[in-house]
């Protein structure tokens, strides 16, 4: 699959990320560091997003959703959402909604789907050493990696590192810190789907933030 074009231009999903914020801010009547405080994330960094400065991770995203009480798939994409059973969406080409870390480049499948147990993610992995992370991803639940393109190497703080290559794939417990690091010569494609039991309770919300500090491998 071609990379989505933001991965060019990552600043350009910045501003949408960035007036979500401060329109869902404005609407609760919040300033920037009432929303540091409920969601620990910095009033510089709130500041930046609010500008299109910068876009925010995954983990920074899902943070501010949690601090505010606003669900994954309504802050990045506002609408009516499917609720009822025997709901469906599909995703076509190039068509989900993309944001991205200096580590990694996201783009979200289903997101039409509120409050799902399952979240699907194009990765592309553009952080080529564990040197390039500040912090590790941990989050309640399991995980599912499958690499479409290029390889990988896995790190968590609970086992030594492993590689993947495409076609190849690994299941763990997202309750570990865990990065990805492609050893590709450009950035790996991989699809990652996690799994949070009870996604309409804010816990399980919270259990996908990230706050880990830096840490490193297992040898």
């Amino acid at each position: 699959m071609i990379k989505p074009q933001t991965y060019a231009l990552p600043d350009q999903m910045a501003a949408p990320v960035g007036e979500r914020l401060k329109a869902i801010r404005l609407e609760k009547s919040l300033t920037l560091t009432e929303v540091a405080e409920l969601t620990s994330v910095s009033t510089s960094n709130l500041s930046k997003i609010e500008r299109g400065d910068v876009s925010p991770s995954f983990d920074v995203v899902m943070k501010i959703c949690h601090g505010l009480g606003v669900a994954i798939e309504q802050f990045v994409k506002p609408g009516p959402k499917a609720s009822v059973s025997g709901r469906k969406t599909v995703t076509l080409s190039g068509m989900g909604v993309t944001f991205s870390s200096p580590q990694y480049l996201y783009e979200a499948h289903s997101i039409e789907i509120y409050h799902k147990n399952m979240i699907p993610l194009e990765m592309w992995i553009k952080a080529r050493s564990p040197d390039d992370f500040e912090k590790w991803s941990q989050h309640d639940g399991e995980e599912f990696v499958y690499v479409i393109e290029g390889s990988i190497d896995v790190y968590t703080d609970q086992y030594a590192p492993f590689s993947l290559k495409e076609g190849e794939s690994t299941y763990f417990d997202s309750g570990m810190k865990h990065i990805y690091v492609s050893t590709s010569p450009g950035d790996a494609h991989i699809l990652s789907i996690s799994y949070r039991a009870h996604a309409s309770d804010n816990a399980s919300i919270e259990s996908l933030l990230n706050a880990s500090g830096t840490v490193r491998p297992q040898a």
